[in-house]
């Protein structure tokens, strides 16, 4: 654009940002004459120029009628391939017609229910999504937080339906919903009396074992219930601090008193003194431990020392031998304890007696000959419907202390274990005894219990046809070649696999013996991939693959690949690791093209360009947005500006703008922590690496020459090679 130009439209009364759109737009050599026009904003300019460049049909949206985030969304939609014209309309605000946009992107159309909130619209178009139907509930009357939850519950299958009320809020629904997924009665608090916090602390107490009832009033604040909360799992006796005139301040003051055994009646300064002829007796502050002070000795007996201490009210804990001690002149000058009080004791802890095994070694046997086995692994255990599977066994509460004085301290009851949370097992009214509800694979990580139905066969061929299962599947014979296996949990074959499909959708594929694809076998789990052996096949796994040998394959792990045992080769194909290769021998004696790919990938880094290019954009949208947020306050004073429909657009655009900013951010920030975790990217070789063998680093390439025991891994701009 000439200085001419810029003066034209700068007379013209454009703005700067308008005339930067349009010398945008001439550069590129578009129509500007669509958008050129001052009645647009530079941020609506900015759409229809996008719009242009990416050869979409602008007429459709390049009016005024549109603000500039609806022209952004039937600038997505015609990029999309959507029917937009469902929703390209001025009276559907821009967040409505995002959902609409993304419902026809899933084969949803959502047209009839345009003048639902856009919140309501998102929860009806992710419910439909998942087949779950919340039109009744909007139609009742609930607002977009409370049918999030109400989605969420569904879709886990929890029975929320009699528990839902308009007067609770979202946040309240999700604790009744955190309460029926771990198994909980939650009928004592799912009521409207308690907020989200309330019922909380009694959702944590019913978690813990402990009796809620003595704080489970609506009348108390949640603060207060925590601290008898508190208090009840640490097995302290609250009887003296869970009324209600005492603040959460004042009741917190008093639990970690009694937390600490801080239950002395007298302060330091309250000290007991007791003076009998020429002895000195002194009580500690928490009458613990009582001293004794004897100038001399010599003319003392025992029962003086005795009526001494009756005297200053030490009945307990008197240690005899001290005293005997005393009297023989072996103290002189000396203060000596001569009683001790018993501290009170914590019981023991609850705990969990399984039925089953817990700690399964999934690591391949090593054989004396330097091979591994793969064959006697324990994949998973399996248990029967009707199976006892857990019994819980509660806290026990201590023994009594007591002080010198004789003064009782009460015990203190072992913690609780919270409740196993899961699926596929119910637990009994006691909440005690865990039961299978099904039949299959059992697996216990930290506080969560999963039964997994598994669907047993003897074998996968032709004559069986494919396979697909919600659950686990166990194979106890082979895979034949040409069938497809599918499952949502794990896939165990105790035999072979040939060129066969197999896959887990959430779980692991674990062969006993070894694939052999012929070149179109294929192996897929969302975790671990295991096998005695991999030929001719692909294997992708989203954790790790590992096996005895490996020979002509396309391996890809998102976390790392493992070669084990004496014979443990990868040879031929490519193979990729996003942190880590550990093997015996790489590549082979023939020299056959071995390829190891590590670290960082080339989808990450498209994520990551493309999460750069939003952020340029939508920072160069903010400062439009700015401008013109800055043009509105130096042309009109407040009173006017804020009542003009454009200036609040704008308000809350800048509002919307700086959140999507900050999402792209973190996003960014996550990509970036990613490609680093890959920094150290490393292939380990214990035996030999052959020539023919091409290693791959985030980047950067090295060819083996034939060489024993080294990490290969990349230090800086080049490839370093360390013997081991």
């Amino acid at each position: 654009m000439t200085k001419e130009e810029q003066e034209y439209y700068l007379d013209a009364g454009f703005t700067l940002d308008q005339i930067n759109e349009i010398q945008d737009g001439l550069e590129l050599g578009l129509d500007i004459s669509v958008y050129a026009k001052k009645e647009f904003f530079a941020i609506q300019m900015r759409q229809i120029r996008l719009g242009q460049i990416e050869r979409l049909p602008v007429e459709v949206y390049a009016s005024v009628e549109y603000d500039w985030f609806q022209m952004e969304e039937i600038r997505r939609g015609l990029q999309d391939g959507v029917d937009i014209s469902v929703y390209a309309n001025p009276s559907i605000s821009y967040d409505r017609m995002r959902q609409i946009r993304l419902g026809l992107k899933s084969g949803i159309n959502l047209a009839n229910y345009a003048k639902m909130d856009a919140g309501v619209l998102r929860e009806l178009r992710k419910a439909l999504l998942s087949k779950i139907y919340i039109v009744e509930y909007i139609q009742q009357g609930y607002d977009a937080e409370q049918l999030e939850q109400i989605r969420i519950a569904l879709e886990k299958r929890l029975n929320i339906v009699p528990y839902l009320n308009k007067g609770l809020r979202g946040v309240s629904i999700r604790e009744i919903c955190d309460g029926l997924e771990k198994g909980l009665d939650v009928s004592c608090y799912a009521k409207v009396d308690f907020n989200w916090q309330q019922m909380r602390e009694i959702r944590l107490g019913m978690e813990n074992r402990i009796d809620v009832s003595c704080y489970a009033n609506p009348l108390y604040e949640w603060q207060q219930m925590q601290e008898i909360r508190l208090g009840l799992e640490n097995g302290i006796d609250i009887s003296s601090y869970h009324t209600l005139m005492y603040t959460a301040a004042d009741m917190r003051k008093k639990r970690l008193a009694l937390q600490d055994h801080d239950i002395a009646f007298l302060t330091d300064e309250e000290t007991h003194y007791g003076n009998f002829d020429d002895l000195s007796i002194t009580v500690s502050s928490d009458e613990m431990e009582a001293f004794i002070f004897v100038p001399d000795s010599s003319r003392l007996s025992k029962s003086q020392v005795m009526k001494a201490l009756q005297f200053s009210g030490i009945r307990y804990g008197i240690l005899e031998p001290e005293i005997n001690r005393l009297l023989k002149g072996k103290f002189r000058d000396a203060t000596v304890m001569i009683a001790k009080g018993k501290p009170a004791t914590e019981g023991p802890d609850g705990w969990y007696e399984y039925f089953f095994k817990t700690d399964l070694d999934r690591q391949p046997k090593l054989l004396p000959d330097g091979s591994v086995d793969f064959s006697e692994i324990e994949w998973f255990e399996f248990v029967q419907a009707g199976q006892r599977i857990a019994v819980y066994h509660g806290a026990e509460m201590g023994a009594c202390g007591f002080t010198v004085t004789g003064r009782e301290l009460p015990p203190r009851k072992g913690r609780e274990r919270s409740v196993l949370i899961g699926k596929g097992f119910t637990l009994s009214e006691d909440k005690k005894t865990y039961t299978a509800n099904v039949s299959g694979r059992i697996e216990l990580h930290g506080n969560r219990l999963d039964i997994d139905k598994t669907l047993t066969i003897d074998e996968v061929s032709l004559a069986t046809g494919n396979v697909t299962f919600d659950g686990s599947i166990y194979i106890e014979g082979n895979v034949s070649m040409g069938v497809a296996v599918q499952a949502t949990g794990d896939v165990v074959v105790n035999g072979y696999v040939e060129s066969a499909s197999i896959e887990s959708i959430e779980g692991n594929v674990f062969v006993k013996q070894g694939v052999n694809g012929n070149g179109v076998g294929h192996i897929k789990a969302a975790k671990d991939v295991h096998s005695n052996f991999f030929e001719s096949c692909q294997v992708y796994a989203g954790n790790e693959i590992q096996a005895g040998y490996c020979l002509n394959c396309d391996l890809h792990s998102e976390n790392r690949i493992v070669i084990s045992g004496r014979n443990g080769q990868l040879a031929g194909g490519t193979a990729y690791a996003r942190i880590a290769m550990d093997v015996t021998y790489a590549g082979n004696r023939a020299g056959i093209s071995t390829i190891l790919r590590l670290g960082e990938n080339n989808e990450i880094s498209m994520k990551l360009k493309d999460v750069e290019e939003r952020i340029a954009e939508a920072n160069k949208q903010l400062e439009i947005l700015r401008n013109a947020y800055a043009d509105f306050h130096e042309k009109y004073p407040p009173e006017v500006r804020n009542t003009m429909d454009m200036y609040l657009k704008i308000e809350s655009a800048i509002f919307t703008k700086e959140k999507d900013v900050d999402a792209l951010a973190a996003a960014k920030n996550d990509m970036e922590n990613e490609i680093k975790a890959v920094k150290h990217a490393h292939v380990i070789v214990h035996d030999t690496i052959y020539d023919g063998t091409m290693i791959e680093i985030n980047g950067k390439h090295w060819t083996a020459k034939q060489v024993r025991g080294v990490k290969v891994t990349r230090v800086q701009d080049r490839i370093a090679v360390y013997r081991l």
